[in-house]
């Protein structure tokens, strides 16, 4: 398939992801320019300017694309703006006889910790470097980025509801999306990962030496929940990035003489990375609080400064909602749902709309995890080995982890042990209640899993001698046993493709199961250019070579809805010639993980419909595989 062989271009990718980069590192800069102080590493504040510039970058281009001001590609030139405030601003610290930042640099760190890395970040790069293959990134993370770029602005679109997400990622895969749409968002993703594993990685050192700071990072990693959001676009890495930003900056330590800048400076960064987590989708909305519980413990701790935590929470807080609130009042203006395509009984009447609702809700409410007393109890556990209960899991090295912070809770009496503790503590209990209640996928609960990091670690560092050792090999065992060796294969191959070994058809071919492309194939030679595709039970669009839309009842509201007044040949033919479709793409059976209990059975009156109008001619077979037809639409 030459069209897929050209879609995409790796270099064009690097491009776009570094000029991204530059352009937040120039935006965090000026933001945060005297966060570095005494005992502050250079490191430290580079990943903290990042990680708060990206945040701004996505924030300012969601604010000029909603008034068309990146329209026609322009969304370059912000880029390339933020990215000039960067060189201004090492042009000046070459300039300046003092440096701003003082201390040891990361590279200090043990020789073998840094192969560890380099090793880790070389396996996991490959798939970076690919054509999406996964549901979501073909669905809408990055249909999203290129339909934007088509009309200039993004917009919401009701035949696909996940594009009124607050979609902080899915904004900055769109100001990349003029130099490169396909490959540069999985590679983005695959940076955020890794910008969060540092961060956590500097936040546990500052707790325990180098070596025992890199297994507990690496840990963290060798699971298949966190390595499984890094070889796909899910926008998880974005909120891990955000969270392990704000335990970083609530570590660094303060001057020996307080100074406003560095406070206050804090607390902005504060903001707009919690912001920023909450923009990317709901299940960040927990981490508003994050901060909050930081200056709290602050002012519990030391009743005599509760003063001085007030402003600079105050601002983080009303930074927070500035910077997140955006990013719900495009879905609100479009919908008039501030969390569509959830809880739209909320604010609406319209019962396609609510119907719709319904079904998303269902989606991630009954599908995955267990809602009882003994549940909530049992989670932490059996988040270790149960995928099949949470979509995912985070290894036999939780178990460990779970002692240690064990170790660490029933320490905190001490005065030293309890400044250590208690917020991590704090921070990863009302996390993880958030998740109980909400979506119980195990990728949902990877933030939960980083403020643990902390409580675990500080259990870890009152082992000493021999105690600790054996107590870093039974982790490093447990790691090395839940690693995810299965997807080695995966990893290989997407090297090869990389390499050119393997071709990009070849590549998407066998990722999607070997059923899909003959259906690309199908529309490419059997349709018309200036064909209007509308999708039914198969809603992946990224490949399709011509226009289309999702029309599946249930999962949107923009055609058929609600699903019980299209049950006739009239009532569906009505819809398809007045939105002028000139084909239909039928799967045989619902594809994807977009499955509610009891959904099915809601269809199946309008797949009877589909199927009279295929028997009275209305509706022509094209072409047909044992998972597809291709209908054309008679008038």
């Amino acid at each position: 398939m030459p069209e897929l062989e050209s879609l995409g271009s790796v270099p064009f990718a690097v491009v776009a992801v570094v000029l991204l980069l530059t352009a937040a590192a120039g935006l965090g800069g000026l933001m945060l320019p005297r966060l570095a102080g005494e005992g502050v590493r250079r490191c430290d504040v580079a990943l903290l300017q990042v990680v708060v510039g990206l945040n701004l970058v996505g924030l300012l281009g969601l604010a000029l694309g909603v008034t068309g001001g990146l329209a026609s590609g322009r969304s370059v030139w912000l880029l390339g703006g933020g990215s000039l405030l960067l060189a201004a601003a090492v042009w000046r610290r070459r300039r300046s006889s003092v440096s701003p930042t003082h201390g040891r640099r990361l590279g200090q760190a043990p020789g073998l910790l840094w192969l560890g890395f380099v090793v880790l970040a070389g396996i996991t790069l490959g798939p970076a470097l690919c054509c999406p293959t996964g549901w979501d990134e073909q669905v809408y993370h990055c249909v999203l980025p290129r339909r934007w770029l088509a009309e200039g602005w993004p917009a919401v679109y009701l035949d696909l509801p996940y594009s009124g997400f607050p979609s902080l990622g899915e904004i900055l895969f769109w100001l990349m999306a003029p130099i490169d749409s396909v490959i540069a968002p999985r590679l983005l993703v695959w940076v955020c990962w890794v910008l969060g594993l540092v961060c956590l990685y500097r936040v546990l050192r500052r707790r325990l030496a180098s070596p025992a700071a890199g297994i507990l990072t690496f840990a963290f990693v060798l699971n298949d929940t966190v390595l499984l959001i890094c070889a796909d676009c899910y926008v998880e890495t974005v909120l891990l990035m955000n969270v392990a930003g704000i335990l970083l900056a609530v570590e660094l330590p303060r001057r020996r003489a307080p100074d406003a800048w560095a406070r206050w400076g804090r607390a902005a960064g504060l903001g707009v990375m919690a912001g920023g987590a909450a923009a990317v989708k709901l299940t960040g909305c927990a981490v508003l609080a994050v901060p909050c519980l930081w200056y709290l413990g602050e002012a519990w701790r030391d009743r005599q400064r509760w003063r001085a935590v007030v402003g600079p929470m105050a601002l983080s807080v009303g930074i927070a909602v500035a910077v997140g609130l955006p990013f719900y009042l495009r879905s609100w203006l479009a919908t008039g749902n501030p969390f569509y395509p959830y809880l739209c009984e909320w604010f609406t009447d319209d019962p396609g709309g609510i119907e719709m609702s319904r079904f998303h809700h269902a989606i991630g409410g009954f599908v995955y995890g267990v809602k009882s007393v003994a549940a909530f109890v049992a989670a932490p556990l059996l988040l270790a080995f149960r995928s099949n209960n949470y979509d995912g899991e985070f290894g036999w090295q939780l178990l460990a982890l779970v002692v240690f912070a064990v170790v660490a809770v029933g320490s905190a009496g001490r005065e030293r042990v309890r400044r250590v503790v208690l917020w991590p503590a704090a921070v990863t209990v009302w996390l993880y209640v958030f998740w109980f209640v909400t979506a119980q996928q195990a990728r949902f609960a990877v933030s939960a899993l980083l403020a643990f990091m902390l409580v675990a670690a500080a259990g870890l560092q009152l082992l000493r001698g021999w105690g600790r050792r054996i107590a870093l090999g039974v982790v490093v065992m447990a790691a090395l046993a839940s690693a995810p060796w299965y997807r080695s294969g995966y990893y290989w191959y997407s090297w090869l493709c990389v390499a050119g070994r393997v071709s990009r058809t070849d590549y998407v071919h066998t990722a999607t199961s070997g059923v899909y492309l003959p259906l690309v194939q199908a529309v490419t030679e059997r349709t018309p250019p200036d064909a209007r595709l509308l999708l039914l039970l198969e809603h992946r669009s990224l490949y399709l070579p011509r226009w289309s839309r999702i029309g599946t009842p249930l999962f949107q509201e923009a055609f058929f809805a609600p699903v019980s007044g299209f049950t006739d040949v009239e009532s569906v033919m009505n819809v398809l010639l007045k939105n002028s479709f000139t084909h239909v793409v039928l799967a045989k059976a619902p594809a994807g993980p977009d499955q509610a209990p009891g959904a099915t059975e809601q269809r199946q009156s309008f797949v009877q419909a589909i199927g009279r109008c295929a028997q009275s001619g209305r509706l022509h077979l094209v072409w047909e595989s044992k998972e597809y037809a291709l209908l054309e639409v008679r008038r």
